[in-house]
């Protein structure tokens, strides 16, 4: 019985993720008018500890297994998305259950090593070089890279380029 828990449990998981993966015909970063009820609610949605701010900042985590990786001020790596395309956000509905957007009310500070002319917001959602980013909900503990190994999604270098194995 515990066993079958477990592998429905898994099963859904792997729904929710492959949602993530399907193409998407959502405007205005995934906040338009074309988006669901429950994915207007999941754009508040962010790992505990992050809610938005104005006081928003990110940083560089060194010497990860990917290289340098940006995190938000917390310590928690933060990912772009291949399908997205620029500031239109192709992660809607289920998909930010498991990749909330990092918010903030205002443009976030840089902190050593980040470009601060690369930083910006799009529809209160962080930008850096030009790409949103998000969090991955697997992650519970600043340094987790769990969502790395995901198809389509990357914790995102200093450089603005998504990070890769070395």
């Amino acid at each position: 019985m515990i066993t079958r828990t477990i592998s429905l449990v898994g099963i859904a998981a792997a729904l929710t993720l492959a949602a993530c993966g399907s193409s998407s015909t959502s405007s205005s970063a995934g906040y338009g008018n074309s988006t669901t009820t429950a994915a207007k609610a999941a754009t508040t949605t962010t790992p505990a500890g992050t809610t938005p701010a104005a006081g928003a900042s990110v940083k560089v985590l060194a010497g990860t297994a990917l290289g340098d990786v940006l995190t938000d001020g917390k310590g928690m790596v933060l990912y772009v998305f291949d399908k997205d395309q620029g500031t239109t956000s192709a992660c809607t509905a289920g998909c930010l259950s498991a990749w909330p957007p990092f918010q903030a009310t205002a443009t976030p500070t840089a902190g050593g090593g980040v470009d601060t002319a690369k930083l910006g917001t799009s529809n209160g959602q962080v930008t850096y070089a030009g790409h949103l980013l998000y969090y991955f909900s697997g992650d519970s503990a600043a340094g987790d890279m769990k969502g790395a190994d995901i198809p389509n999604w990357h914790p995102i270098a200093p450089a603005g380029t998504a990070a890769a194995k070395k």
